[in-house]
């Protein structure tokens, strides 16, 4: 399936669908696989998880300036009340970002799977 979307509503709908979100992650005391999905795509991290006993959620990135055998992970934390204003920050405006939060805007909620966003 294909769904067309504006830039300014994929910004628009991320912004609002964030906070949902978290709070979600607060409830079921674990993350929902859209944000983990988009965690990982902003942070281009290699996991991300929720830590229900602090509230917190880490996100792993690789050091991509490291050439060890093994990879050096750093651990990011930060707080669910910080986690709207920290992840705010990493949103990006390429096509191919605003297509990749398309997909998961366009499959939140839905059980119809989105093979491609088109932007106009």
């Amino acid at each position: 399936m294909t769904s067309y979307q504006s830039r300014n509503q994929i910004q628009t709908q991320l912004k609002r669908l964030l906070p949902y979100q978290i709070e979600e992650c607060r409830n079921c005391d674990e993350l929902p696989k859209a944000l983990g999905d988009l965690i990982k795509h902003n942070f281009q991290a290699t996991f991300v998880c929720y830590d229900k006993n602090t509230n917190t959620i880490e996100v792993g990135v690789e050091d991509q300036e490291n050439r060890d055998l093994y990879p050096q992970i750093t651990v990011h934390k930060f707080s669910l009340e910080e986690a709207v204003s920290k992840l705010g920050k990493t949103f990006r405006n390429s096509d191919a970002d605003l297509r990749f939060y398309g997909k998961i805007l366009a499959g939140h909620g839905q059980y119809n799977r989105v093979d491609d966003v088109v932007l106009v």
